[in-house]
């Protein structure tokens, strides 16, 4: 196993810092986290803690990678990431409206609004924790997985032709991007045959699946959740090197992952079904896992109590705007990456005053 940069240890918080010291953690740094574009498929039924452990990967990954959580706009489901120590940048198509609020203040963050899914890779902020809120923005479900289906093949084209702007953390100081892209609860977007034959998902299936690969090569991750593991297409699941296995999960193929679920009458290992809801394993490319006998408890998120207590009371209101359904006139004021693109860096804004900072990394 190779050593740990003392740099990067220093951005750890401390029970990071003891687990990555550990043959455990070293094991799952050497085959995740230092691996680019390493892709990851999390899995688990409802109420397995499949969206706790995606946290626990945000914040492991957003020392190396930069990250974009899209989301699946339910239960609050981005709350925690206002706690991961550092600032938000929401992504929003031009006229659709969110609203965060805690105690009935506003949740300071920085709203970048997009109108072509072009327009979103230019609205990533290296320094932010980005999160594309597009699954409410759109009236007509067909038109929300055109523009995820243009989103990717954008993705693909930029990469393969090398247009593609780089985004990596500014401390990486390496040639090309790092950034790791968040699908949880992913079957609104990608499904196998078994969860749905709408046309318009099966080819948004069939675009991701077939770019999963290459853009690895790029340094673009993908971490995917599902319910079940045959919940995506066979492609696609190849192509997710990693797995963490989360309790009740069921993996008949292939062995390398089954045998983590059910590993047989005889075995000492503990199953699935045992797991407990904050426990996981980290399974790699190879179907190798430390330790190889039982699961590990990962913490829940936030990690801190006044955090945790925070981020349940915190209201996130979807406007009933949709990006399908424009206004007859736009808001003037509102910040529009359309125009301006990757030139947006050059606009001088209007006079704004500060918003004011609060949480853990004001």
């Amino acid at each position: 196993m190779r050593g740990i940069n003392t740099a990067y240890l220093d951005k750890l918080d401390e029970g990071q810092r003891k687990y990555i010291l550990t043959g455990p953690g070293k094991f799952f740094a050497d085959n995740f986290l230092f691996m680019p574009g390493e892709h990851a498929y999390v899995i688990g039924p409802t109420g397995s803690g499949k969206t706790n452990k995606n946290y626990n990967l945000v914040n492991w990954l957003k020392h190396t990678d930069v990250i974009l959580w899209i989301s699946a706009s339910k239960d609050n489901d981005i709350a925690p990431l206002f706690y991961m120590g550092k600032p938000v940048n929401l992504i929003i198509p031009k006229y659709a409206g969110i609203d965060i609020t805690l105690g009935g203040d506003p949740v300071p963050c920085k709203k970048s609004i997009v109108d072509t899914p072009d327009d979103v890779l230019y609205a990533i902020k290296n320094d932010h924790i980005n999160i594309l809120e597009v699954r409410r923005a759109f009236h007509e479900k067909n038109n929300l997985l055109d523009w995820m289906i243009e989103l990717f093949q954008i993705i693909a084209e930029k990469l393969g032709n090398g247009t593609m702007p780089r985004i990596a953390i500014p401390s990486n100081r390496t040639r090309g991007s790092r950034i790791s892209v968040f699908l949880d609860e992913s079957q609104w977007l990608i499904a196998g045959s078994r969860v749905t034959n709408d046309p318009k998902r099966v080819k948004a299936t069939a675009i991701i699946t077939e770019n999963a690969l290459e853009i690895r090569t790029y340094g673009w991750r993908l971490v995917i959740s599902a319910q079940g593991f045959t919940n995506t297409p066979p492609a696609l699941r190849e192509n997710m090197a990693c797995a963490i296995i989360c309790n009740n999960a069921e993996i008949d193929e292939p062995a390398r992952l089954r045998v983590h679920c059910h590993p047989g009458p005889n075995s000492i290992w503990i199953p699935s079904s045992h797991f407990k809801r904050n426990e996981c394993k980290f399974v790699n490319r190879n179907g190798e896992t430390m330790p190889k006998r039982k699961p590990l408890p990962w913490p829940n998120y936030p990690k801190d109590e006044q955090d945790r207590d925070n981020a349940a009371r915190m209201r996130i209101t979807y406007g009933r705007t949709y990006h399908d359904q424009p206004p007859e006139e736009a808001e003037a004021e509102a910040e529009l990456f359309p125009e301006l693109g990757r030139f947006s860096a050059l606009a001088i804004p209007p006079e704004k005053a500060p918003l004011p900072q609060y949480g853990r990394w004001s």
